[in-house]
């Protein structure tokens, strides 16, 4: 198979279909999607879901667009990310997909670094590549490594939870075997919708197929002050309190394997949550409902060697109790530069 630029003159190889949910992006998107149409690898659907936007998003688009064949753009009533993404998916016929945020940055060859692993290993389901988190494009910050890591499904999908240098549970900077979302979509209305799905598409792959690993950054999120992460205590954040708990099930019944790190990234994701309800307007029985999940899931860690410092973190917090640890928090989200 040939590797690197010679994979982009060859118009024979798979079919991989992008797809890019939009939602009142008109700031941002023709800075964005250039980056997306300027996709080296040849064989390339692109599918933009407009999720009924009230701005001159789709006029953007169209005219970006006009004249090219790979893209079709598709409109909906608004009904967030997850729906943009399952309407998309809907319309996939190809064998390999990827997903793109209207407001992130990717580099030129974002596809052709995701689908190498697929052609040269057959049993390949999932390939990634590293992102960075940033508040405005890097120019130089995408990398060009071309060392690839292959793992077994729960090797890989460890590496994955414990968000190893630069990789993520995110939908973006993967590229899936479409076949992964034909009993899974992204759920409706929901917040931290990539953490829900996530183990529900590696429980799909058997235990002897593959997960890449790219040694390349090749897609460049962009944080904003209202982010998931940063923004203000909103009650659907409270969304992930079911989804660490039905994922610690689904785990403990199909992946066995990987609970400790599955328990890693539960813990931090309610963390973060935990964190955006103390320096926020969380009402005292929703910042109990938090504390009484990190104490949950702490319980549930088992003493070994590579436990991560969150988890001892957040352990130490729990012992504090509620009450004394909070002005920890608060010094911790101040560190952060949260809020």
């Amino acid at each position: 198979m040939p590797a690197g630029n010679n994979l982009d003159d060859i118009v024979n190889f798979p079919m991989v279909t992008m797809i890019l949910p939009v939602y009142n992006a008109e700031s941002y998107i023709k800075s964005t999607f250039k980056f997306v149409l300027n996709q080296t690898y040849k064989n390339l659907k692109i599918i933009v879901v407009d999720d009924g936007s009230d701005d001159k998003s789709l006029s953007i688009l169209e005219k970006l667009s006009q004249n090219d064949k790979r893209v079709t753009i598709l409109s909906k009533k608004n009904g967030g990310l997850s729906s943009a993404r399952n309407y998309a998916l809907n319309y996939v016929s190809s064998e390999y997909v990827t997903f793109v945020d209207s407001d992130d940055y990717i580099d030129t060859d974002y596809v052709t670094k995701l689908i190498e692993p697929f052609l040269i290993n057959s049993k390949v389901a999932i390939s990634l590549v590293k992102y960075i988190r940033t508040s405005s494009y890097v120019a130089d910050g995408f990398s060009s490594k071309d060392k690839t890591e292959f793992l077994k499904r729960d090797a890989g999908f460890n590496k994955c939870l414990l968000q190893s240098k630069g990789y993520d549970v995110s939908a973006w900077a993967k590229m899936y075997k479409t076949k992964l979302f034909a009993k899974n979509k992204y759920l409706n209305g929901i917040t931290y919708e990539d953490l829900e799905i996530i183990p529900k598409l590696f429980a799909e792959i058997n235990q002897d197929e593959m997960i890449a690993y790219v040694n390349a950054t090749k897609y460049q999120y962009i944080k904003t002050p209202n982010s998931i992460i940063t923004g203000t205590f909103q009650k659907r954040d409270l969304d992930i309190l079911p989804i660490v708990h039905n994922g610690v099930r689904l785990v403990e019944q199909k992946m066995p394997n990987v609970r400790e790190a599955y328990f890693a990234k539960a813990i931090a994701a309610t963390f973060s949550v935990y964190r955006k309800a103390i320096r926020g307007n969380a009402t005292k029985n929703e910042k109990n409902k938090i504390f009484d999940t990190l104490k949950w899931l702490t319980k549930q860690i088992n003493i070994r060697k590579e436990i991560t410092k969150k988890e001892i973190l957040v352990s130490f917090l729990v012992i504090l109790g509620e009450k004394y640890s909070t002005p920890l928090v608060k010094l911790i989200s101040k560190l952060l530069k949260e809020g």
